[in-house]
Order: C-alpha cells, then sequence, then structure tokens
C-alpha cells in the first residue's frame, strides 16, 4: 500500500507544481476579468498547454523579471513524476541478496536514461518539490507586488 500512496503523493504534489505554473502565467498574463474563466479553463488546461510548455512560458516569464527561477527543480519533478506515474509499482525488481527493491527508469529532458530505487526517487522528489515550489512561490510574490506598483 506504501507504494501505491507515494504515488499518489507525486501525482497531487507535481498537480500543484502545475497549478502554480498556472498562477504564474495567469497573474502576469493578466486577462481581463471577463475572459479570465477562459484563460485559465482553455488555454492553461493540461490538453491545451502541457505542464512542459508552462514550466517554458513561467521561465520566460522570470528572465522577462530579472528572477531566476529554479528550472532544474521544475524539470525533475516532472521527470520523476513521469516515472512514478508510468511504472507499475512493481516494475523492474532487483533482487539484492535476501532483499528485492523496485527500480524507476527515469527520462531527463534531454532524454538520458537513468535507473533509480522507487525510494530513493521518491526522496529526491520530495526534495526537488519543494525547491521548484518555493521559487514559483517567490516568483509569484515579484509578479503580484509588480502588479500592484503598476496600480499605485
Amino acid at each position: 500500500m506504501t507504494d501505491e500512496k507515494d504515488l499518489v503523493t507525486v501525482v497531487d504534489r507535481t498537480a500543484f507544481i502545475e497549478n502554480l505554473l498556472n498562477q504564474v502565467i495567469a497573474y502576469y498574463c493578466a486577462p481581463a476579468n471577463e475572459r479570465f474563466m477562459l484563460f485559465w479553463n482553455v488555454v492553461l488546461d493540461s490538453s491545451v498547454m502541457t505542464i512542459g510548455s508552462k514550466a517554458k512560458v513561467s521561465m520566460a516569464i522570470a528572465q522577462e523579471l530579472g528572477f531566476k527561477l529554479n528550472q532544474k527543480a521544475i524539470h525533475k519533478v516532472m521527470a520523476l513524476r513521469n516515472a512514478f506515474a508510468h511504472h507499475k509499482t512493481e516494475s523492474h525488481p532487483v533482487v539484492a541478496g535476501d532483499s528485492v527493491y523496485y527500480d524507476l527508469l527515469i527520462i531527463s529532458q534531454s532524454g538520458r536514461i537513468s535507473r533509480q530505487r522507487r525510494q530513493d526517487a521518491l526522496d529526491e522528489f520530495k526534495t526537488y518539490y519543494t525547491e521548484a515550489k518555493d521559487s514559483l512561490v517567490s516568483l509569484l510574490e515579484i509578479i503580484k507586488a509588480d502588479k500592484k506598483s503598476d496600480t499605485v
């Protein structure tokens, strides 16, 4: 049951990162009030704009504002999420002496494939999730402060 709980944690936390990406883009673009829901529900829908595309747009916004967004953390969250989401919980068993553990195959943004124990990948995901979240929240605060200074 722990493996399933871990999968839910990874997927839910990645959804939160995607929501932060959505907020960065929405606050920066600031669609008119009557168009906001169309922007949020259609333009930012994951079937229209993938999380990878949202990350690219957010990175462009960060550069525009002179903010160093933690790209590595965002990309690692996405790569690890994909590895967890697309492997059965008992994929790639490894027998080491008297114990058995499971590996994940992780494909980086550059296409490099690595193999990692599920538990190690989960620990790494948690670290990068926190870093990505903190970086995106900081960017969002800068965007909101910038918008407030525009109206003052």
